[in-house]
């Protein structure tokens, strides 16, 4: 009979003495139930031969199950992308896509189903290495429920987890439990529906399982996130968002509010902006004079979030540049100026409508050299 603490009533020392028991049990080879964001899971340390050999064991659902289609055997969870990708063989072509979905999808209920490496990796039990290897499958996941990472941390290792079975309560089924040591109760988890699954092949995606994540809100997250980024926000890169967005959707033959679904969001920010400010009139006016409509846009920030979540950080000058790599280094790959020969778009401000109008086709004769590159790298 398994052990149940009872961790519903949320008190923070309780679930760090839960967790604690928790990964005690771990380190013993032993496998524990845990809530997660979206169900329960089983867990065990994934060098462990005796726990590996339970979770990949197939298992006999109710009726009420939702999980069968999930991938078969357990999902390998981690703190970081790091942890986990390291396990994974990701080719050229896939590479920027694997790296955009851990930027927007982690941590989450979102499981990504990718091509194990050659060769075994350092400590991990051979017989779930032999599973992955076979089915040419390797299921990762970064949680961010707060017993997981808990756990991550205080194991000091990787985890396998199985997904269980869970009765209309939203519990655990008693049956899915038996091999289990120790068991966390949570009560019902936060997102119903399990984890989402994104299988990823070279450099295409399809959703196999579509669990607590939608597979619209997956299909935006895949898209290639491109933004323009001025001082305030008001003149230059809301021009060329504008003037972007016309021109790659004439190159797909396609209308603006269609980009998304040929993958590609587009947007604009400054690095000093207030957010909240319209477009500058004589910019809304450069821009209705080629034909485009841009009155609506509201200026936004530059924030931490928004720069790790876009591909492509497209500055006007080099100053905005190395305002973004002194704030995010590790930005460095994704930021490029408008202008590939390094000079800058000058800033119109203050300036006389010729001046607002040569800005604007300064700005639209680069788009042109950034529509071809991004095509070149994209899917066909």
């Amino acid at each position: 009979m398994a052990e149940v603490l009872d961790i519903r009533g949320g008190d923070e020392q309780a679930v760090a003495r839960a967790v604690t028991r928790a990964a005690e049990t771990v380190a013993d080879g032993q496998l524990v139930v845990i809530p997660d964001e979206a169900g329960y899971h089983m867990v065990g340390s994934i060098v462990d031969p005796s726990a590996a050999e339970i979770l990949l064991r197939p298992t006999v659902l109710t009726e009420q199950s939702d999980n069968s289609d999930v991938l078969p055997g357990p999902v390998v969870l981690g703190q970081d992308a790091a942890s986990v990708l390291g396990l994974a063989s990701v080719s050229t072509d896939s590479e920027e896509l694997v790296q955009r979905l851990s930027r927007r999808c982690w941590p989450a209920p979102v499981v990504m189903d990718l091509v194990p490496q050659a060769t075994p990796p350092n400590n991990c039990s051979a017989s779930w290495w032999t599973h992955v290897t076979d089915t040419g499958q390797l299921p990762v996941r970064v949680p961010a429920h707060e017993v997981p990472r808990g756990l991550l941390d205080l194991a000091d290792t990787l985890l396998l987890a199985r997904p269980l079975d869970l009765t209309d309560s939203g519990d655990p089924t008693p049956g899915s439990c038996d091999s289990a040591t120790l068991i966390l109760q949570a009560g019902p988890s936060r997102f119903a529906g399990g984890d989402t699954t994104i299988r990823i092949r070279e450099n295409r995606w399809d959703v196999t399982h579509e669990g607590a994540v939608g597979a619209a809100t997956v299909a935006r997250m895949a898209c290639r996130a491109v933004v323009f980024v001025c001082t305030g926000n008001t003149c230059r890169s809301p021009m060329a968002e504008a003037l972007f967005r016309k021109m790659l959707a004439e190159r797909l033959q396609c209308r603006d509010e269609e980009l998304v679904d040929r993958g590609f969001l587009v947007g604009s920010a400054g690095v000093a902006a207030y957010g909240g400010s319209p477009i500058s009139l004589e910019a809304a006016e450069s821009l209705r004079e080629r034909g485009i409509e841009f009155a609506s846009h509201v200026s936004q920030p530059l924030t931490a979030e928004l720069a790790a979540q876009a591909d492509h950080l497209v500055t006007m000058t080099n100053g905005h540049r190395n305002s973004i790599l002194e704030a995010w280094p590790d930005a460095a790959s994704r930021v490029r100026l408008l202008d590939v020969n390094g000079a800058d778009i000058d800033d119109p401000i203050g300036g006389s409508s010729t001046v607002y109008a040569e800005c604007c086709q300064a700005i639209q004769s680069h788009l042109q050299q950034l529509i071809e590159e991004l095509l070149d790298n994209s899917p066909s």
